[in-house]
């Protein structure tokens, strides 16, 4: 996604000590997207993207949470150091180095890490935040929030509620929401049994996945239960919902 700044007489707003809201002229200062509309300049970078992209959360479909703000950091980043964060670390000055150790921390060596932020609270106060963030973000079986409500919500509409209610009542006795709950999407993504691996039936689940049975779409979409299943996981790994 593109980072945009408004412009007043030419000059991005991210650039502007102040700025007299009257000379937006109804416009955001910032916006996000796949395009950028008229008036806006292009400013994304992995330090704008945690300066404003925070605030842009919600406002457009597939940047919904946290995560997706993640996600266009993990993408800036791998981009500068060419897919390998180890041995292209040099690459990221060192307010991003910082930052990188914020959004992706699972994928920063831990040698790395510590000669980043020397302060070992400060490395604990870091990994909380980041955990914290994630699960928020991710959602929770207890709490209506995130990308498992997003998940839910569609479901139900979808396949209906007896047939939803099997489904949650599988993912739930397999224990494949706390996994996702605490970052483990599936075999194919993380080396581990997950809620991907039941959603698309992948071969090696303990049980009867969802892409496997033959629940109908009820809503008229004409939708297959494979493009139901696709979106789930769009909602689960993107945050596209």
């Amino acid at each position: 996604m593109i980072l945009g700044a408004y412009k007043i007489n030419n000059i991005p707003v991210s650039e502007l000590g102040t700025y007299e809201v009257a000379d937006l002229n109804g416009n955001d200062p910032f916006v996000i997207g796949e395009t950028l509309p008229a008036g806006y300049m292009n400013i994304t970078s992995i330090s704008n993207m945690h300066t404003y992209g925070s605030g842009l959360i919600g406002s457009v479909f597939g940047f919904r949470d946290w995560k997706c703000l993640q996600r266009e950091i993990k993408t800036l980043v791998l981009d500068i150091v060419d897919d390998d964060i180890d041995a292209n670390w040099n690459n990221l000055n060192a307010t991003e180095k910082l930052l990188v150790c914020k959004y992706i921390l699972s994928r920063i060596p831990p040698a790395k890490f510590a000669a980043t932020v020397t302060d070992a609270a400060e490395r604990m106060k870091i990994a909380t935040e980041y955990d914290f963030n994630n699960r928020q973000a991710r959602g929770s079986w207890t709490s209506p929030t995130g990308r498992i409500q997003a998940m839910r919500i569609y479901l139900f509409s979808k396949i209906g509620t007896v047939n939803a209610l099997e489904v949650l009542y599988d993912v739930v006795q397999d224990g494949l929401i706390e996994l996702y709950e605490g970052g483990i999407d599936g075999t194919v993504e993380d080396g581990n049994i997950g809620i991907n691996d039941f959603i698309l039936s992948r071969a090696g689940y303990s049980s009867e996945g969802l892409t496997s049975r033959s629940y109908p779409v009820i809503d008229g979409s004409g939708d297959t239960l494979q493009d139901v299943a696709d979106t789930l996981i769009e909602i689960a790994g993107n945050g596209t919902y």
